[in-house]
């Protein structure tokens, strides 16, 4: 019977030796020390694009022009079924990072620093609100009075920031997305009202405090949910004349925001703050809207 206690210095070795036969372009940038063992590159944080593993390629800056056109997993040398021991390892560590990104608690102290009123969802853990999505777009009666009473009455747009599924995501790029959103709304003469932070955020629960404060538009910021290459981006979800049951198809979304292949977040901002100032003007949003 196989050893299922596998030690760890016996997965560090397996790790090294993959590494040693791996061949990665451009290393100096690639090159990212896991803690504890600074000999070691964290082989999650290698690009694809930066890896070759097609053994003896015809045309080599062929393929890794091919590579640096998508981040998906593309030219990897397999043979088979069987995939390389590296490309296993790597989605092993990748579905490590979406998952830490989805169970990462919530920074209190960043969520203090915006300094906005601070609501919370229906569900009492992070297991319930992963597992009852429909409890996320619902707020009790003591939340709902601070709806009533901390947030100003008819905005033009209403903010809302979450952590979603990605406090990550939350805290690397808001710092950099929230003054640009700020200001491009200010420049277009737009009334933000008073943004506000949900905990445990779904999207739909926009529509509820959109609703109750009568906000001509709501604007709902949160972690995306991770994948395999991507854990810490944003969305970004903007609803027209939002109301409690409106269909999603209304909706207008902006995208993988984050530094790393997606939209930068300072540029994302600023985006955001031009299609909030022409829903408004042609007053329609998701599929009604042409973009």
């Amino acid at each position: 019977m196989l050893n299922q206690n596998i030690n760890e210095e016996a997965i560090m070795e397996v790790v090294k030796k993959v590494l040693g036969d791996l061949e990665v372009t451009e290393v100096a940038q690639a090159d990212t020390p896991l803690a504890g063992d600074e000999s070691l590159t964290d082989i999650a944080m290698i690009p694809e694009e930066k890896i070759c593993l097609v053994e003896n390629p015809r045309n080599k800056e062929a393929l890794m022009r091919l590579k640096r056109s998508t981040p998906a997993r593309t030219a990897t040398g397999r043979t088979g079924d069987r995939e390389k021991t590296i490309i296993t390892i790597r989605k092993m560590a990748n579905l490590s990072a979406a998952v830490d990104a989805v169970w990462t608690p919530l920074n209190r102290e960043f969520v203090s620093s915006l300094g906005y009123p601070v609501l919370k969802s229906m569900p009492q853990s992070k297991e319930e609100y992963l597992m009852r999505p429909d409890l996320g777009v619902i707020l009790d009666d003591e939340n709902m009075n601070l709806v009533r009473t901390q947030l100003q009455k008819n905005p033009d747009v209403q903010l809302i920031i979450g952590e979603g599924q990605s406090n990550q995501g939350l805290e690397k790029s808001m710092p950099e997305l929230l003054p640009a959103l700020l200001q491009g709304l200010q420049s277009n003469k737009i009334n933000y009202g008073t943004p506000c932070f949900v905990e445990y955020t779904r999207v739909g629960i926009g529509d509820l405090i959109g609703q109750e404060v009568g906000a001509k538009v709501v604007c709902v910021i949160l972690g995306e949910r991770p994948g395999l290459l991507s854990w810490d981006g944003l969305g970004c979800y903007i609803t027209y004349a939002p109301k409690v049951g409106i269909l999603e198809s209304k909706r207008t979304c902006v995208s993988n925001i984050q530094d790393n292949g997606g939209t930068p977040p300072a540029e994302a901002g600023a985006y955001i703050a031009d299609l909030i100032a022409r829903i408004l003007k042609e007053g329609k949003s998701g599929v009604d809207l042409i973009i």
